[in-house]
């Protein structure tokens, strides 16, 4: 009996606290910090519509009216850009604007080639609109057209601008034992200023650690020339060299911003010097220094044309590689590579290009702009290399298409070669393309097919380096493997998925690739055919400045010497984007990554 009482008084007791410790649960599930935390953490993300459309099909109907003025308004981060009345309100946002800067509206102007007083040109819009969204401290922008009460003339711009989170890190880690990080500020005091530092860590390396600095203005004084300067000990600047090197560099830039502008052009000056950071022997440790000029101007002829969006561009470039300092290898003494260069290419290209804007092509589900139309290039000039002169030829042709069901297409070639005593050598042919399948969704899922497909072939090659395998598969970067003639295949498969986590959004992708190498003749290869697989998943953060990170996990069955069977990469602000420019600087062909 007294058992049973006491076993029923302790249910009693136990009912009773398991009530309070469920009440108590309850209320703190319920509370307000709670559901912010747990909104923000894990939670589905707002529908969206995707939608295939052309950029300047919103101002088609105020075409030729007089723009009377443009105004500048941005957004902070707890608002939708599409719809302003939608508001994020949670600690995080606060935090965030309160350690951001916005950009300040001098800085946007100084990005906008659209006048007032000007009649309005929807294809102008529409480039200035994807300009101000490809900054990288701005996460998207719109322009809106207002009408003018009592002037049906006349109209107003809105140009609505958000930012993203200028405060970044960058990250890759290659093992345990190496990786770099670094943090930056895209847009200090939202005056459109970068300023970067990256710190390395190897414990093959002597010193262990080593850093870079870099600083970046975009649009000087509404130029839209942008200026870049830097000193790296990481071997992460443009080199040319094989081995460790530190740098030196300045750059200025100023792209072909739409078919309506007149200039293009750029500067680079750099001095790179090779380092014995991993104790290589004297015997084989190249040591070098050299610097390098790299000079380009183009001018668009017909910019002004309104009622046509065919253009002809010109340009010329002149490039100059000197070393102060030779490898005493006699073998590399005799390459191309460390030796005197210099080259002057003029080129002539044709070109109709216009975008479609859509999402999920890269991003996850910010605006992106898909480029459709034509771009034909011819190149001709003359290239010092090995105390020889030769004339050089060139053409190449890029062609897309964007179907408005969501597919997209772009078939890439090219072709050039070098003259000696009226005689072709050093030829090289390279025919690339890729489709992307419209986007499959289904409920909570997005998913979207990448093929591609790749052939090149060098013929009567004397001086330039012959086909390499180096990154034309993800992951395989063997030093020993030469050919004449390559044939590349990949499938990728990426799936957006409809979750946030920490305002974090996840597509874990995964693909199959394939690379037929021939050598020539004498040289022969271990093997013709190599295919491996790869895999992982994808994060960003749309109102963040940087970029994806991804892990990828490779496989390669049938491994060679540099290249493991199984191995895995961590890369962060990883810059991933479908997009297209209208005109490059003249250059050769070009046929390795």
């Amino acid at each position: 009996m007294r058992r049973t009482v006491l076993f029923v008084a302790m249910v009693l007791v136990w009912t009773g606290l398991s009530a309070q410790i469920d009440s108590v649960k309850t209320k703190i599930l319920n509370s307000r910090v709670s559901k912010e935390v747990k909104n923000r953490i894990w939670r589905k993300a707002p529908k969206d519509t995707v939608v295939t459309v052309k950029s300047e099909a919103a101002f088609m109907p105020y075409r030729d009216k007089f723009i009377r003025r443009i105004y500048i308004r941005q957004i902070g981060f707890e608002r939708s850009i599409y719809d302003s009345s939608k508001r994020i309100r949670d600690r995080i946002t606060r935090l965030a604007n309160s350690l951001h800067y916005d950009t300040r509206e001098s800085v946007i102007r100084n990005h906008l080639f659209i006048r007032e007083k000007r009649q309005l040109n929807p294809y102008k819009v529409a480039d200035n609109e994807r300009y101000l969204r490809d900054l990288d401290f701005i996460l998207d922008s719109k322009i809106y057209v207002h009408r003018v009460p009592g002037q049906p003339d006349s109209v107003d711009l809105e140009v609505v601008t958000r930012d993203v989170f200028s405060l970044g890190f960058t990250g890759s880690i290659k093992g345990l034992d190496e990786y770099v990080v670094g943090v930056y500020d895209a847009n200090v005091g939202g005056m459109g200023q970068r300023v970067q530092a990256d710190l390395g860590i190897e414990t093959r390396r002597d010193p262990v650690v080593a850093w870079d600095v870099i600083y970046r203005k975009s649009s000087i004084m509404g130029t839209l020339i942008n200026a870049y300067a830097g000193y790296t000990r990481l071997n992460n600047s443009r080199s040319l060299g094989e081995e460790y090197e530190h740098a030196y560099f300045f750059r200025l830039d100023r792209p072909l911003v739409s078919p309506y502008s007149r200039f293009a052009g750029g500067f680079e000056a750099s001095q790179n010097w090779s380092r014995n950071v991993y104790h290589t022997s004297d015997s084989l440790f190249r040591k070098y220094r050299y610097n390098f000029e790299d000079g380009w101007v183009g001018y668009n002829l017909g910019a002004n044309s309104f009622n046509s969006r065919n253009r002809h561009f010109t340009a010329v470039r002149y490039f100059r590689q000197h070393y102060s300092r030779q490898p005493t290898q006699e073998w590399d003494r005799v390459r191309g590579l460390y030796n005197d260069q210099r080259f002057l290419l003029g080129s002539f290209t044709f070109y109709n290009q216009n975008f479609y804007k859509t999402k999920y092509v890269y991003g996850f589900g910010r605006t992106e702009d898909v480029p459709y139309g034509q771009t034909i290039t011819l190149t001709s000039g003359w290239m010092e290399e090995l105390g020889e002169k030769r004339l050089y030829t060139g053409a190449s042709v890029l062609k897309s298409f964007v179907h408005r069901g969501g597919n997209f297409y772009q078939v890439e070639g090219g072709f050039g070669t070098f003259y000696r005593n009226k005689k072709a050598e050093d030829a090289f042919l390279s025919i690339s393309g890729q489709y992307y399948s419209k986007l499959f969704i289904a409920k909570k899922f997005k998913l979207r097919q990448l093929i591609e497909a790749g052939y090149a072939r060098a013929f009567n090659t004397r001086i330039r380096e012959l086909l390499t395998l180096n990154e034309e598969l993800k992951g395989f970067s063997p030093d020993s493997l030469y050919g004449a003639q390559r044939i590349i295949l990949r499938t990728e498969t990426t799936l957006f998925t409809n979750w946030e986590f920490a305002g974090f959004r996840c597509a874990p992708f995964v693909s199959l690739e394939s690379a037929h190498l021939r050598a020539q003749s004498p040289v022969v290869l271990p093997r013709n055919f190599f295919w491996g697989a790869t895999g992982g998943f994808r994060i960003r953060n749309e109102n963040l400045i940087f970029g994806t990170i991804e892990l990828r996990a490779f496989y390669f069955p049938d491994a060679i010497d540099g290249v493991d069977n199984l191995s895995f990469r961590v890369t962060t602000n990883l810059r991933l984007k479908y997009s297209g420019r209208f005109v490059t600087p003249p250059s050769l062909v070009r046929y390795n990554n």
